[in-house]
């Protein structure tokens, strides 16, 4: 037992010098290799799920139903017929003198009628016309005063009395006055 107990630090010793050091050969090339297997790269998961959802809101809850909507109502009523317009009672609306009842429904509620839109043409085209003769101005202007060699004049207008003693007033009493919040008694 004394023997043992005395052989076996050098046991161990040489238990770790050789048997415990890998050897060359058995040591795997991991990091060897050309690249990576599994690279980094952003996840995925919210750009697929917004995908998702607006597929399913987009196409499922609003094409296909409008979709659906708009078939019936073609086979059920069809085209609008073309009637003459009336000579006794109400004048027909714009909307009235649609193909169809779904364009009939839009142009009543949310569409604008050819008066409207002819008015409104007519509005705009003033507009820019009236634009148009103000550059007009301008450029005639600005070649008059690059070919006078002018500048810019102001005429001079002329000041009433009052307002000409209004301003000597002022003027004297912000002199005199120190502060512009004091009410001092002279």
């Amino acid at each position: 037992m004394a023997l043992l107990s005395k052989m076996a630090p050098a046991a161990v010793c040489a238990c770790r010098n050789s048997l415990l050091k890998p050897s060359t050969s058995l040591i795997p090339a991991i990091r060897s290799s050309h690249a990576a297997v599994f690279r980094k790269r952003p996840g995925q998961l919210i750009v697929n799920r917004i995908k998702d959802v607006c597929h399913f809101y987009f196409i499922g809850i609003g094409f296909l139903p409008v979709l659906f909507c708009l078939a019936y109502n073609h086979i059920v009523y069809g085209t609008c017929e073309l009637k003459d317009y009336p000579t006794e009672g109400p004048p027909p609306h714009h909307w009235q003198f649609e193909r169809t009842p779904i364009r009939q429904w839009w142009a009543k509620w949310f569409g604008v009628s050819d008066v409207e839109h002819h008015e409104r043409n007519l509005a705009y085209y003033e507009k820019q016309g009236i634009l148009a003769r103000w550059r007009q101005i301008e450029q005639r202007v600005k070649h008059l005063e690059g070919e006078r060699w002018d500048y810019k004049g102001w005429s001079y207008q002329p000041v009433s009395s009052t307002w000409v003693d209004y301003g000597r007033w002022h003027a004297l009493r912000m002199r005199d006055q120190y502060e512009q919040h004091g009410h001092y008694a002279q």
